[in-house]
């Protein structure tokens, strides 16, 4: 199956519900994670998509996370565990939605060429608690995690344009070929999987974040905070 883009989302960091309120539905919180569907053209610089933003800078969006994209294989996993009918594309707060390409077949250094920009896969996406927020559903965070079906980021080689129904190219396959879902069922199992998370660490072109990230759960110390839901 061919891959290719088949929609592009972006999105501007936005206040949402009460800071009075104790209930997490109604939980004041921030997020750019409601992303609004691009037909046209548009340009990918070193930081991601213009006209996208990111609400918590510190975990999300940098060089090595400028584009998040996620697979429309998931799309019916999402529905059934959602219980609804549709989800709109961006529906996991990702810039673009590609079909053809799934976790399972994506690795870690792998390079990919869209529209005229170059783009290298740099880690998985790790998700939060924000997703929970999102759809008002407090298991989702946890699902995405240990589902495996997390999507990946992209950091960008070299910037240019994409637009939707852009072929995704695969320009280079890293020679470890691990693949985001290996990675992720590594973390989340770090005692049974612990070779492929040394493995992942002979990856050069890692995230730096994500490298310290594994290192840490090789040691039994990583943080799993951003996942939490605080319903206090």
């Amino acid at each position: 199956m061919e891959a290719k883009i088949i929609s592009i989302q972006i999105g501007k960091a936005k206040s949402y519900g009460d800071k009075e309120s104790k209930n997490f539905l109604d939980k004041y919180w921030e997020s750019a994670s409601f992303k609004d569907i691009v037909n046209d053209e548009v340009w990918v610089g070193k930081l991601g998509i213009i006209g996208d933003e990111v609400a918590d800078k510190v975990h999300h969006g940098g060089l090595d996370k400028a584009v998040f994209a996620n697979s429309y294989e998931n799309y019916p996993h999402w529905r059934e565990f959602l219980k609804v009918s549709d989800i709109p594309f961006g529906a996991l707060a990702e810039n673009i939605t590609i079909s053809g390409l799934h976790e399972s077949t994506v690795c870690l250094g792998d390079i990919h060429k869209i529209g005229n920009a170059l783009l290298q896969v740099s880690q998985p996406r790790k998700p939060c608690w924000k997703i929970s927020k999102r759809w008002n559903n407090k298991e989702f965070t946890n699902e995405i995690y240990t589902s495996g079906l997390t999507g990946w980021y992209y950091r960008v080689l070299e910037e240019g344009t994409i637009k939707p129904n852009d072929t995704v190219s695969i320009m280079a396959k890293n020679s470890q070929e691990i693949s985001i879902l290996e990675a992720n069922k590594a973390y989340e199992n770090p005692s049974k999987y612990y070779k492929t998370l040394e493995k992942i660490l002979e990856i050069t072109s890692l995230a730096l974040s994500y490298e310290s990230s594994v290192i840490k759960r090789l040691n039994g110390n990583a943080d799993l905070g951003y996942m939490k839901i605080d319903t206090n």
